[in-house]
């Protein structure tokens, strides 16, 4: 008990003596002024601040009891409070374990993510917090558009994107190669990242095959294009070439730089606009999930082929 307890406590029982001894006097003098018996004075003043204490006995303890209730109710609610908000957290928790338990993913996978970011230490630099934050939160974005089976769009030139899907590829890979996009790819670093990957999913057994789209019939000779087709070739992946006037005037608005993969998502590139294509840049990759867009682009594909030539067939043409 604290010291302000203990001094309000000692003086509430002096307050109930002093009481006690004043109505005990009171009395006293009451019934001594009254000519009553010694005996009759005693007994009254005795039973007089009797009563009084124990009235005063009763009020204290009243006041205590309904301060007691009132901590004890105060004290209910915190806990019903703190009782249902762990209840909630671990019907959540169950929950979100459900979840990832019912998940096609594999579970460990998303439980060491889970375990990995709670790692990253509150003294880490603000930096590292803020860019583990951000990339948590593009994940989470990346995940739920491709779970709703839209499209996630990439501002700028891609590279994890198309490398991971060529690396996971399980059926087909079928790519048409625009040389305003794709001019100086297969000489760069991310290019023989992609074709060490399409050569390792054509030696696996999967169908890659590629369209090169030429801006005129006599880059057919360009020595570039030539070497990328037997490169290619050599690779086991499926190359032919295809004039933008052989195109069907119904697919010309239609062509455009595009990888489909397993014939079930589509990746899709926009260069920037340049009066020379050999100068443009990629401005945005698109992922398009969307059933019907990736059919279109599958049909797309299938009729390009059909129309397209062996280079060879085309090189002894020349």
């Amino acid at each position: 008990m604290s010291l302000g307890g203990q001094s309000s406590e000692h003086s509430s029982v002096t307050r109930k003596a002093l009481l006690t001894v004043g109505l005990g006097g009171a009395t006293f003098l009451i019934t001594n002024a009254l000519n009553q018996p010694q005996h009759v004075q005693i007994t009254l003043s005795i039973l007089i601040g009797g009563i009084a204490l124990i009235i005063r006995f009763l009020v204290d303890f009243e006041n205590r009891l309904a301060a007691v209730e009132k901590l004890e109710k105060d004290g209910m609610t915190e806990m019903k409070h703190l009782v249902g908000d762990a209840y909630s957290q671990i019907s959540e928790a169950t929950e979100l374990f459900g979840l990832i338990e019912a998940s096609a993913l594999q579970t460990d996978l998303v439980t060491q993510l889970v375990r990995n970011s709670t790692q990253i230490s509150p003294t880490s630099p603000p930096i590292v917090y803020h860019f583990v934050q951000a990339k948590i939160k593009e994940t989470s974005d990346f995940l739920k558009q491709l779970a709703e089976g839209g499209t996630v769009t990439y501002y700028g030139e891609d590279r994890d994107w198309l490398l991971g899907l060529t690396r996971n590829a399980t059926v087909s890979i079928d790519a048409i190669s625009m040389t305003a996009v794709d001019h100086d790819l297969w000489q760069s670093e991310i290019g023989q990242r992609y074709l060490d990957a399409q050569r390792r999913a054509a030696g696996s057994g999967k169908r890659v095959r590629r369209i090169f789209v030429l801006d005129s019939p006599g880059m057919a000779d360009d020595p570039a294009i030539r070497r990328a087709c037997e490169e290619q070739r050599d690779m086991r992946i499926d190359v032919r070439l295809l004039d933008r006037a052989a195109v069907p005037p119904p697919l010309r608005v239609q062509v455009r730089d595009l990888i489909v993969f397993d014939d079930t998502l589509a990746y899709e590139t926009n260069p920037t606009t340049t009066a020379d294509p050999k100068h443009a840049q990629i401005a945005e990759t698109r992922l398009v999930l969307t059933d019907s867009r990736v059919k279109e682009c599958a049909q797309l594909f299938r009729e390009l082929w059909d129309v397209s030539r062996d280079p060879d067939a085309a090189h002894r043409n020349a």
